[in-house]
Formats: structure tokens, sequence, C-alpha cells
């Protein structure tokens, strides 16, 4: 009789039996990373939405104003006021912008009101209305406002103030 004996070879891939050392520390190393990408855009998005509700608030301040400006024409002229403390370092007290007049009607409590309002609700908030023309040909407003933005600020800088944003706004009384 003849005894035929089968030879079993067994492969490389048959033996492993399970995840070596090196890929467990690879993989880790790979969801760490990933991670720290994850909190870092979340620190990034938090400034920018910052930033976008900034701009928002000094959109509505430059709508205030202009409204301002067009429901009370016979006092352009005192809105030039507003610009008289934007050079000079103004800043007004936020603490005092309850008790300021609640008269619509008066362009002065209007300025008062506004410039706690960009002051207040912007950091480093400060605000500017330039205007310009005549009764005749039209007057033309420029409403300016400027705010310290966290954007541009690296992390770490709590105590640095960080770049100044600008927005202006031309209009047509």
């Amino acid at each position: 009789m003849i005894r035929r004996s089968a030879k079993v070879t067994h492969s490389p891939q048959g033996r492993q039996s399970g995840f070596s050392l090196i890929e467990v520390l690879m993989a880790l190393l790979v969801l760490a990373l990933g991670l720290l990408g994850l909190a870092f855009l979340q620190v990034l998005n938090v400034r920018y939405t910052s930033s976008a509700e900034h701009r928002t608030m000094a959109t509505n301040l430059a709508t205030e104003a202009f409204d301002m400006m067009r429901s009370n024409p016979r006092h352009l002229v005192v809105y030039n006021r507003v610009t008289e403390g934007y050079f000079t370092g103004y800043t007004p007290d936020t603490a005092g912008c309850s008790k300021v007049g609640d008269d619509a009607a008066t362009a002065l409590n209007n300025i008062v009101r506004w410039r706690c309002d960009v002051a207040s609700q912007l950091p480093a908030g400060r605000g500017s209305i330039v205007i310009a023309g005549s009764e005749a040909a039209g007057f033309t407003a420029t409403v300016s406002l400027s705010w310290s933005d966290d954007v541009g600020r690296a992390d770490g800088q709590a105590g640095v103030p960080g770049k100044t944003t600008t927005f202006q706004v031309t209009s047509t009384l």
C-alpha cells in the first residue's frame, strides 16, 4: 500500500492573529492628530462667529444712524457732532447709557444714545458720522465704525488687542 502524505504549508498571513503594537500606536497617533485638528477648528469657529456677530452689530448701528438722520432731517448738522468725540478718544461711560433720555425727537439724545450703543456693543468700538453736501444738491452721509477684532490675534494673547476692523457706509439722505 502506498501512503501519500500531504504536505501542509502555512502562509505568513495564516499565522498572524491580531494587531501588532506598532499598528495600534500608529492608529492612536492618527486619531490624536485628528482630534487635535477638530479642537483647533472649534477655536477658529468661535473666533469667526464672534467676528461675524460684530459685523452684524456694526451694520445694524450704521442703519440706525441713517434712520436717525432721515427721521430728523432738520438737524443734520447736529449729527456731525458724533465725529467730535471720535478723534479725541471719546469713550462713553456704558453704565450711563441707560440714563439717556428716550426722547427720539431730540437729535442730541440720539447722538448720545448711539455713541453708547457703539461703545457697549462693539469691543473698543468707535463711530463717526460725516455729512457733506448742501440742501440744494442733497446731503451725503458717511457712517464709519471701527472695533477690535479677535480674528487676527494668536492663541494665548488674551491681553493683546486684536486687529482693528473698520466698517464704512455712505448713503444719500
